[in-house]
């Protein structure tokens, strides 16, 4: 584990290091308050190198993940592709749990306990998901979650290669989540190396599987990056506040699923 926490961490430094020396936007003088405002609340000051990102993620899309992904939506059933996405959300449930508890949210954490052990044991290792038919609701919380309530703060919006939109805070709640996530723990622990890329893989696949129509309908906009932006904002700040801060229906529907699960 220590030679990938060491690498985790050299990697997230050097990208922080090319994002610090890398052209900010220009920011709007104080003779135009609605410019400057608008600059403030974008909180984009290292928007000439997200957008750059954002191409880069859009290209490796383009050229690697949305073949494989199609291939995979066209040779396995929708059943089988179903049974694929219930077996990795019911994977990260502990983190779900740990991650409740540590936001003092026992109820909540309750309730994802009581949906992992419906669905691993009923649904046979999450295979099927019959704790939504038995009226459990999902719940979903990760690290960066959990620094937010901390009182954290979120720092700048960042495009990271790979990891795609994100900010300081949440770079480092997605760190701890990958060392954390329960399965990939196990294949380290048990020195499968091969299987673990295989189910990191599996698992990036699934993810744009399930965010297939979603993406889609981001790339019709106008400036699908500037909507990205507002939309990963505001869809954190309703996952922070589980629910309880106001999202407009578009972004609701763009960002139901977990966006920074795979490259744009």
């Amino acid at each position: 584990m220590k030679p990938i926490l060491v690498s985790l961490f050299r990697s997230v430094f050097a990208l922080f290091l090319i994002v610090s020396v890398a052209a900010c936007a220009t920011r709007p003088p104080e003779s135009d308050p609605e410019a400057l405002a608008a600059y403030e609340e974008a909180n984009d000051p290292y928007e000439p190198f997200n957008r750059a990102m954002w191409k880069v993620n859009s290209a490796l899309d383009t050229v690697i993940l949305q073949p494989i992904t199609w291939v995979y939506r066209t040779i396995v059933p929708d059943p089988f592709r179903q049974a694929v996405t219930n077996i990795y959300a019911n994977a990260k449930m502990p983190l779900v749990i740990v991650n409740s508890l540590l936001q003092g949210e026992p109820g909540r954490a309750g309730i994802a306990t009581k949906r992992f052990l419906a669905n691993t044991v009923l649904g046979i290792g999450g295979i099927a998901d019959p704790a939504t038919a038995f009226g459990i609701d999902n719940v979903d919380e990760d690290f960066g979650q959990t620094l937010a309530v901390w009182g954290v703060g979120d720092g700048p919006y960042l495009v990271l290669p790979i990891i795609g939109p994100t900010n300081p805070r949440d770079t480092v709640g997605f760190i701890g989540d990958t060392l954390s996530e329960p399965v990939g723990l196990g294949l380290d622990i048990a020195d499968k190396k091969w299987t673990k890329r295989g189910w990191t893989a599996g698992g990036v696949i699934e993810a744009r599987d399930r965010n297939w129509g979603i993406i889609k309908e981001l790339m019709k906009a106008d400036d699908p990056y500037a909507f990205a932006r507002s939309a990963f904002r505001q869809r954190r700040k309703y996952e922070i506040s589980n629910g309880k801060t106001e999202q407009s229906q578009e972004e609701e529907d763009l960002f139901e699923q977990d966006f920074g699960d795979f490259p744009q």
